[in-house]
């Protein structure tokens, strides 16, 4: 039995605006026009004043990210959809399109809080935010999703994240090298903020959504990035928001909405 060490990846909410450092790093800032351009559906998504997390396009209405982003982790409850925005593209203080939140969907397991962080949290983290109004942008669009990817399968994520909040960053060539109970490690290099970042496959029709990224963490002796494989319940929760009262703040699948608690500081050990 090996232990694993894991953390929630919670934005850092007194986080200052900074550029990529030009040093040894594992991260290729999207700094130019042509840099980010295939990359644009991926945005930062600002929590008023709590911070940022990352979230991708999967439509032109809807942002894939991680269901703990959408909780306000000083009050353990769910935020106000119109506080939250997606700033697609967002480099340096201006966005390719910019957007607030209308409402969103969590899994229906998913469970924020009470100071436990195991296999079946991480496992459900995952949220999808239906913008205020459609993205139409020849220039920004929606990725697909993708089958979970194989052991050692190359992988890319896009994200911002601590020390590099104002330059969206490519990270390609890391690897998928496990998977438990739908987690899937990986073993890119994130940081606060990367919470929701897409991981990418690349295929025939271009690079699409494998998992979105929840946690970091050690796994025996190494260091480990955790994310959600995509699969029919993300699917469900699409077709929800589709289907669903349009005035409706916060959609249910299946499941009530739980807010059980403040997700603590301790760094909980599980077993895998």
């Amino acid at each position: 039995m090996k232990r694993v060490l894991l953390s929630l990846l919670m934005v850092c909410a007194s986080a200052q605006p900074q550029i990529l450092a030009k040093e040894a790093t594992p991260h290729q800032a999207l700094d130019t026009p042509s840099e980010v351009l295939p990359w644009q559906a991926v945005g930062r998504l600002d929590l008023g004043r709590s911070g940022f997390c990352t979230g991708a396009l999967i439509s032109q209405k809807l942002v894939l990210t991680a269901a703990h982003c959408v909780y306000d982790k000083r009050t353990g409850k769910l935020r106000d959809a119109e506080d939250i925005v997606f700033r697609a593209g967002y480099r340096h203080g201006r966005s390719a399109a910019s957007r607030a939140g209308k409402r969103f969907v969590v899994h229906p397991e998913y469970d924020y809080g009470g100071g436990t962080n195991s296999y079946s949290e991480i496992a459900t983290d995952v949220a999808m935010i239906e913008l205020e109004h459609p993205i139409n942008s020849a220039a920004i669009q929606p990725f697909r999703t993708h089958r979970q990817p194989s052991a050692n399968d190359r992988v890319m994520v896009v994200s911002y994240a601590r020390g590099r909040s104002e330059i969206p960053a490519l990270e390609d060539g890391c690897k998928m090298t496990h998977a438990a109970a739908d987690v899937l490690h990986y073993t890119c290099d994130i940081d606060f903020g990367s919470s929701g970042a897409p991981v990418f496959v690349m295929t025939d029709q271009g690079p699409q959504i494998a998992s979105v990224m929840s946690s970091s963490g050690r796994r025996g002796s190494r260091d480990v990035s955790l994310g959600v494989a995509m699969g029919p319940s993300v699917d469900r929760m699409v077709r929800q928001l589709q289907t669903s009262n349009a005035k409706s703040k916060f959609v249910k699948v299946g499941g009530a909405k739980r807010t059980t608690g403040v997700v603590t500081s301790r760094l909980p050990q599980i077993t895998n």
